[in-house]
């Protein structure tokens, strides 16, 4: 099989993921498939929701919403059925994914994918539970490397363009002390939150800061100290990339803002609990990892069955002190 990253193709189609923290991974990704291709235009194809993260990208020519226009290639990233059989109907020649989702006989390249995943019962504390088991622990950046035929990673990026002192303005103001920002919550569930009152503690210890609570409309409110600013629901995409490239620091669960601080070269502070680290931690030499290596960690699980040990093992001490380290140095 050729390589998937030819200089063959004239126009190619990148299909990129649906969620935050997948679409940060896969930019090194897409900066290898442009430098194997400088002279094809490359169009993306994401949520519209997602947008902002791919909109001032040097190495793509277009980004769009909808699956329109003629394309010799398209690079497959999302495992999804419809994701293939979007690429397969709009008849481009080539069409290159991993296999699996029922979806192999709609690729015409298909990259060999050695990563398996089962499930496995065990008993702790007397409580009986399923969780999820990897065969590797290869972080998913090199997963995505390995659809456009590269090997070696390079730090994701994201390109904010000329709006950005004018949101920074109006979001911030003129507020001349350091930021901490505050991500306590985790779209997948609860088992990925450290719990929302240790936030509000170590942010009483962040003397001299500006803290800002970062989240979605379901994300947990917490007390703040005076002069705090609550963000909460009240960011598009954009405007929080805004916010965090302005922080000092982020303290934040495993979760979107986690990979857009790593983008965005922010120094954070990042929990992790039923996930790991290893597989998709953030791309950063800035990012500081804290769990607790417990026996049931990681399980994958969106709700914990039993104690929630991951999480509530990890104390407000060590975290404070990761935290105010990196204000300190940063």
């Amino acid at each position: 099989m050729p390589s998937p990253a030819s200089a063959t193709n004239n126009c190619i189609l990148i299909r990129a993921t649906n969620w935050i923290g997948d679409s940060v991974m896969m930019m090194p990704a897409v900066t290898r498939l442009r430098e194997a291709n400088p002279q094809a235009h490359i169009v993306l194809l994401c949520p519209a929701r997602l947008r902002d993260l791919w909109r001032y990208n040097p190495h793509i020519d277009e980004v769009i919403t909808e699956l329109t226009g003629r394309f010799d290639t398209a690079y497959i990233f999302p495992n999804s059925f419809r994701s293939a059989w979007e690429t397969w109907r709009a008849h481009i020649p080539r069409r290159i994914g991993y296999p699996g989702h029922w979806r192999r006989r709609l690729l015409s390249d298909i990259i060999p994918d050695n990563e398996t995943i089962h499930y496995e019962s065990i008993t702790i504390a007397g409580t009986a539970f399923r969780r999820k088991v990897f065969n590797s622990q290869r972080h998913q950046v090199h997963r995505h490397l390995a659809l456009v035929g590269s090997s070696q990673p390079t730090p994701p990026r994201i390109w904010l363009g000329p709006d950005e002192a004018a949101i920074r303005a109006k979001l911030l103001g003129d507020d001349p002390r350091p930021i901490l920002a505050l991500n306590p919550g985790a779209e997948f569930g609860p088992a990925k939150r450290w719990p929302a009152e240790r936030f509000a503690e170590v942010a009483t210890r962040a003397a001299n800061c500006r803290v800002v609570l970062l989240g979605g409309p379901r994300d947990p409110l917490i007390p703040l100290p005076e002069r705090s600013l609550n963000l909460v629901g009240k960011t598009s995409l954009l405007a929080l990339c805004v916010v965090l490239r302005a922080a000092r620091v982020l303290l934040t669960n495993d979760t979107g803002p986690m990979h857009l601080a790593a983008a965005l070269d922010v120094p954070q502070v990042c929990i992790f609990g039923s996930t790991s680290p290893e597989l998709t931690g953030p791309l950063s030499d800035k990012a500081v990892v804290l769990r607790q290596r417990v026996e049931c960690s990681p399980c994958f699980l969106r709700e914990c069955p039993m104690d929630f040990r991951c999480m509530t093992r990890l104390g407000v001490e060590e975290v404070a002190a990761a935290v105010l380290r990196l204000l300190q140095s940063s």
